[in-house]
């Protein structure tokens, strides 16, 4: 199953590029740790996230860390590793 991740975003009305916070219910509003929060060109977030409204101007949604990633977020992977038995 893909690893899910909340972001909510915000677009800038002076720049028209959009303001994407990676939310994490772990930190506390009053943390002293911060959030990862990035600047998205219009282009660059529509294409890594195409099933959005052209015309939306703020939501919170869940999308992949794949997505994540292409949005330029520093996102940690977890992956499977199958272990393997090497006969001598």
């Amino acid at each position: 199953m893909a690893q899910k991740i909340e972001i909510g975003y915000a677009r800038d009305c002076r720049t028209g590029n959009f303001i994407v916070t990676k939310l994490d219910s772990t930190f506390h509003a009053n943390s002293k740790f911060r959030r990862q929060q990035i600047v998205v060109l219009p282009g660059a977030f529509f294409r890594a996230l195409p099933s959005i409204d052209r015309r939306s101007v703020a939501n919170v949604i869940e999308i992949t860390a794949n997505q994540a990633h292409e949005l330029g977020f520093i996102v940690r992977v977890e992956t499977e590793v199958a272990a393997h038995e090497v006969c001598a």
